[in-house]
């Protein structure tokens, strides 16, 4: 094949290796002066030595203002097809990774893997309150409408020393960290299991089977190998990718299904063909893609299989998601986000991707400063895709800066960092770089985000102690409004209790008037009934068998009374008792000689009782001579 018909890549590839020129732009233009002619290029490069600093585009037709971008709703946007458990068993926290189409029993048993809390004692506790459907360790996840962050609580039915099982998941057990397509799961093994059960595990989880696993960094021992032989450290990195055993993974335009080798057809499920013929226009997203998620984990393995496992780790989900991914939380837990537009229709972008993207110091910066995402712009309709989400997100200025450019200006990189309230893309990078500029470019981005992040960490500082002193001043205010609402309750407390004596004092007024008024009508009527038994009075002129009683009432005045001798002391204390003098009220008494006549027997006739012709009667309270009484005493 000559080479003016062999892909302008692969011809730009072998130019350098040839010339040994480093600089991508000096060969582009090279092989462009002589018309793509392998030979005459390389005639032209021989003699030359040197090379060109790679620039950095100006980003700043990228900045932008658009706070409420971030909860835009793209229509491509779906739920994560995993979800994040954090199961708190005593003092520790222990982070799941579940795909949603396990179930609750699959947790248990990771629990049980990991505690050695037999699944049957296991008790997960505060299920989101949306979560009202009954549940059993064969509830599929997804069956359960959960975010995608769940926070889980761990008991058991018999007595269980939580401090004792934490020190033997550190000390007896081996955490396997698994990258895989930009997600990362944690698997817990005792030293004593084999790398085949890592495998196996690992591939439940991430739907591998375990004949197409491709391990990075796992030992080169056999599978039967146990982890404590192995001598791994207590967490160990690893990385899994998808290995199609087919003799052809890629395909050109004049390749046909036909020519698959059909003796591997049997390694291959209907996922490898599929893969396989979305390539055939050399994309690493598939164009009729409904699934963002799918359509993100199909460009990670893609890339993996095309690049290798040694590659930034790509946040699988929307790009919202991932922007909250960095933003959201504490200023000081903020990252920048890092995003590959990638295009395979570009003649660098599998140098640019093999020597500089992923490179080991690049992805480990990456990995541990930024937050990845990617799309591929291949396609006309991805293209377009991904120009209606930087319009939603970033304004029609920045689309229309990323449209100017061509096919051979990719792969680009953006920057994105969040300053208050307002995103910013403040790096716009092209594939022109080296490792290490573009090692500079990165380092020298997320330094100036630091800066920004400090500012913004005084500030939040400052509108805490803002909200503590604010909080001070609510809280004295609220005890002093309780204190005066206690006050006031306490006096009209006073108050209610002053008129409730004041209403018993006068219900007790009112009463007593009551009973002194049905006393006295008892009274009255007693005199009159007395009053009528009291016998006539000798006539004026009546002198014989008469006595004439002049009565001194307790008040200073004087009655005078004519009585028969015939009659009796009960006469005589019934007409002082018509006159309202009770005999249990009053006592008669004479002065000469001194007795009590209302203590004489009433039956007992005057007469007989020593009274003739006039005598002087004193009628005395019993209320008046206990008082005298008392002040003799």
């Amino acid at each position: 094949m000559a080479s003016s018909e062999l892909p302008r890549d692969l011809i730009l590839a072998n130019f350098q290796v040839v010339t040994g020129i480093e600089d991508f732009d000096r060969c582009l233009n090279i092989l462009e002066g002589n018309q793509w002619d392998f030979e005459e290029a390389v005639k032209e490069a021989m003699p030359y030595q040197g090379s060109e600093d790679a620039g950095i585009i100006d980003p700043a037709a990228f900045s932008v203002n658009n706070e409420s971008a971030i909860n835009h709703n793209s229509n491509n946007n779906v739920d994560q097809h995993s979800i994040e458990f954090a199961i708190r068993w005593g003092e520790s926290t222990i982070v799941l990774t579940v795909p949603t189409d396990r179930t609750i029993g699959f947790i248990k048993e990771q629990l049980q893997h990991r505690l050695g809390i037999p699944r049957d004692n296991q008790i997960l506790e505060k299920w989101p309150s949306s979560t009202e459907s009954p549940m059993d360790d064969n509830t599929v996840i997804s069956s359960l409408m959960l975010p995608d962050q769940v926070i889980l609580t761990l008991s058991t039915t018999e007595i269980t020393d939580s401090s004792k099982v934490e020190d033997e998941v550190t000390s007896d057990q081996c955490e396997f960290v698994v990258h895989h397509s930009g997600r990362k799961i944690n698997l817990f093994f005792p030293w004593c299991a084999t790398l085949q059960e890592v495998k196996v595990q690992a591939g439940d989880l991430l739907d591998i089977p375990v004949r197409k696993q491709k391990w990075t960094n796992l030992p080169n021992v056999s599978d039967d190998t146990t982890l404590q032989e192995c001598n791994l450290p207590s967490v160990y990195n690893v990385s899994v990718a998808v290995s199609y055993d087919s003799t052809k993974t890629t395909f050109t335009d004049d390749d046909d299904l036909d020519s698959i080798d059909h003796d591997n057809c049997d390694s291959m499920d209907m996922t490898d063909i599929k893969d396989n013929c979305f390539n055939l226009n050399n994309q690493l997203m598939p164009d009729d893609w409904k699934d963002i998620t799918t359509a993100l984990s199909t460009f990670s393995d893609a890339f993996e299989t095309k690049y290798g496992p040694m590659h930034p780790l790509f946040f699988i989900g929307p790009l919202k998601d991932a922007l909250n991914e960095c933003f959201q939380g504490d200023v000081i837990q903020r990252k920048p986000l890092f995003v590959y537009i990638h295009n395979n229709k570009s003649i660098q972008v599998n140098i640019f991707c093999s020597n500089v993207l992923c490179s080991e110091s690049i992805v480990n910066f990456l990995n541990q400063n930024y937050v990845s995402w990617a799309w591929d712009v291949t396609l006309p309709s991805n293209r377009k895709k991904c120009f209606d989400l930087c319009t939603s997100l970033f304004g029609a200025t920045a689309t229309f800066s990323l449209e100017r450019f061509e096919d051979d200006d990719y792969p680009i990189m953006l920057v994105i960092t969040k300053v208050k309230s307002s995103l910013e893309i403040s790096r716009v990078l092209q594939a022109k770089m080296s490792p290490d500029e573009l090692f500079t470019a990165l380092m020298g981005a997320h330094e100036d985000y630091q800066h920004v992040l400090q500012n913004e960490l005084k500030e939040e500082e400052a509108r805490k102690a803002r909200q503590i002193f604010r909080s001070l001043q609510d809280a004295e205010y609220q005890a002093s409004l309780k204190a005066d609402r206690a006050k006031a309750e306490q006096r009209a407390a006073e108050v209610e209790e002053r008129n409730r004596l004041e209403k018993e004092a006068q219900y007790q007024r009112e009463q007593e008037e009551q009973a002194k008024m049905e006393e006295i009508k008892r009274k009255e009527v007693e005199r009159k009934s007395l009053a009528d038994s009291v016998p006539k009075a000798p006539p004026a002129d009546c002198t014989d068998n008469v006595v004439k009683f002049l009565i001194r009432l307790p008040g200073g005045e004087r009655l005078s009374r004519k009585f028969y001798l015939y009659n009796t002391i009960k006469d005589l204390l019934n007409y002082l008792a018509s006159n309202g003098f009770l005999d249990f009220e009053f006592k008669v008494v004479t002065n000469f000689p001194k007795r009590e006549i209302s203590a004489l027997d009433p039956s007992l006739s005057l007469g007989d009782a020593g009274f003739s012709g006039q005598d002087t009667l004193f009628v005395l309270s019993h209320l008046a001579i206990w008082k005298a009484c008392d002040v003799k005493t």
